[in-house]
């Protein structure tokens, strides 16, 4: 058996979800408006028994009949009741899933001995791995778990469509139930498959990689991309770029696999540090209102970008749009680096409004005069308020623009606008771990003393120009920067450093008095420390630094000294 490669299709055709499922309440409550209940209900039948599935249904109080979202969230996190209301409160009923099994609390998914492994604390390599076939692994269970948990839904008689959202390994199962289950559509949140891949750059000169049998056991039968070409219901697919959970360069490589009939749109949001901006959340409740509400919405097709160069010399992109939509504005993202895809800068261009033709435009880019690569994506907003992304690609630097650049000992100036930073995700202060439910992750340019701007957020601030070619710091060199607090701050600088894989955050503290003037601080790598007292020994090989502040502070001219 060790040797079976199996596929979507071979994997799951004996499959068998019509088995009774007997549900259980076992406690409800009227809040809000909401009726909240907690239910047992069986799912599939293994060796030893039946898989007893836990899930707590929310829904509008006496409704007769509203459509409903099964939610998956992120493996080992618990439900997220913020993000739960965000979708009751447009009328929509939501069935939390749990997939994980024993996590310690009373109330959880019962798997049958046989399937330990199910559990998420107890996966080890069932998770990672295919040792025997894909049906002896952790994500035939959960797949098994999900599908039951569709047809419960469709088994309501108040329930009128069903959809489906997946965070990071909650939305790579959706990948395995969208051939079979039926689904009005789905958005997998972080989840586009070649785990296998995950620690392999797309874009690097090296050889395609060669896998053993494992591996392709696994690519075979778990990961998504194998599933996407099966997809039979409408998919948002939405990555946060710099996210550490996984690689995102081939998300689109799954997004083109899946079945040309089917309906698709593909956001990437590049300036949240792993974090899902408010164009996703966006297009997310734009697509649920067309396909479970049955809503008239604008879905665009992707959005395209090609690289050459103009007449002068220059560097340029040019970006072409659906004819469909009406553009409230476009652009492109780019950076330089690409071997650590959670430790990119990435710099938005936006188009001017005159440059902008027939649903395309050109827009020159600048870039290093020592790099020998760059990425590139573009994006486009529309009227009503979808937005979509293009495929990421590389582009081979071969000689020297007339719009090439220096390096640079400025790190950051008021005059790069938003560019240069991130929000930083802060996991206590965000929803489902990618989400955030208010203005705290807005970057702004904010006036300081005399009124010279800064840059601010009040999540926090993170730069990866730090770990560029074009910004690295010189031998020798110290830190400077300005700040202002109106009323006062006790704020942080962390630099992030990777030393033989392993991430070490080296912090140095500095207090803001209120009012006043700019303040200029500067600090010695010696003056950064880590948790354990050790001192950062200088500014090379770093992946970011980041800015944290108890109270709000503005940030200008962040310089190498």
């Amino acid at each position: 058996m060790a040797n079976i490669i199996l596929t979507p299709v071979t994997l799951w055709k004996d499959f068998d979800e019509s088995l009774p499922l007997d549900e259980e309440e076992i406690s409800r409550k009227e809040e809000n408006g909401l009726i909240c209940r907690e239910v047992y209900y069986y799912g599939r039948q293994t060796r030893k028994g039946r898989v007893k599935i836990f899930a707590r249904f929310v829904a509008p109080a006496g409704a007769e009949e509203y459509p409903a979202v099964m939610m998956l969230f992120e493996a080992g996190l618990p439900v997220d009741r913020k993000l739960v209301e965000k979708f009751t409160s447009r009328g929509y009923a939501v069935l939390c899933v749990d997939y994980c099994g024993d996590d310690g609390t009373d109330t959880f998914t019962v798997y049958p001995e046989d399937v330990d492994y199910a559990n998420y604390a107890r996966a080890g390599r069932a998770m990672e791995y295919v040792d025997s076939t894909a049906k002896e692994t952790s994500w035939y269970e959960w797949a098994a778990v999900a599908r039951y948990s569709v047809r419960y839904l469709h088994e309501m008689p108040q329930v009128t469509r069903v959809g489906a959202i997946g965070i990071r390994t909650g939305g790579e199962i959706l990948w395995k139930i969208a051939p079979y289950s039926e689904l009005s559509c789905m958005i997998p949140v972080c989840a586009a498959g070649w785990i296998a891949y995950r620690n392999l750059d797309k874009f690097s000169d090296k050889a395609e990689q060669i896998f053993d049998e494992e591996r392709h056991r696994f690519i075979a039968g778990i990961d998504s991309q194998s599933y996407a070409p099966y997809v039979k219901c409408p998919v948002l697919l939405l990555c946060a770029i710099n996210d550490r959970k996984n690689n995102y360069d081939r998300a689109y490589d799954t997004f083109q696999r899946i079945n040309p009939d089917v309906e698709k749109a593909i956001l990437y949001s590049s300036r949240g540090n792993g974090l899902m901006g408010a164009h996703s959340m966006i297009d997310l409740n734009l697509f649920l209102d067309k396909y479970l509400k049955g809503r008239s919405v604008y879905v665009s097709g992707p959005a395209d970008v090609s690289v050459g160069e103009d007449g002068k010399g220059n560097l340029i992109a040019k970006c072409k749009f659906d004819e469909g939509g009406e553009i409230v504005d476009c652009g492109i993202f780019f950076t330089e680096e690409i071997s650590d895809c959670s430790a990119r800068e990435w710099t938005r261009i936006l188009a001017e409004e005159d440059d902008i033709t027939d649903n395309a435009c050109t827009i020159p880019f600048s870039v290093y005069a020592g790099s020998d690569k760059a990425l590139i994506y573009s994006f486009v907003n529309y009227s009503n308020g979808f937005s979509v992304t293009s495929k990421i690609k590389g582009v081979p630097l071969t000689k020297k623009y007339r719009n090439t650049v220096p390096r640079s000992r400025v790190i950051y100036n008021h005059t790069d606008g938003l560019n240069g930073f991130t929000p930083y995700r802060q996991r206590t202060r965000v929803v489902a771990d990618c989400f955030v439910d208010d203005a705290s992750a807005v970057l702004e340019l904010l006036p300081g003393y005399g009124g010279i701007a800064g840059i601010s957020c009040e999540l926090g601030l993170i730069t990866y120009r730090v770990g560029e070619s074009r910004y690295a710091a010189p031998d020798g060199a110290n830190l400077q920067f300005d700040v202002y607090s109106e009323q006062g701050a006790v704020c942080k600088a962390i630099f992030v450093r990777t030393e033989e894989e392993t991430k070490t955050l080296y912090t140095a503290e500095f207090k803001v008095k209120g009012g006043g003037k700019w303040k200029s601080e500067m600090f010695s790598p010696e003056e950064f420390k880590s948790d354990t007292g050790a001192p950062l020994s200088d500014f090379s090989q770093v992946d970011a630094l980041i800015f944290l502040g108890e109270g709000k502070f503005v940030l200008n001219n962040i310089i190498w000294l």
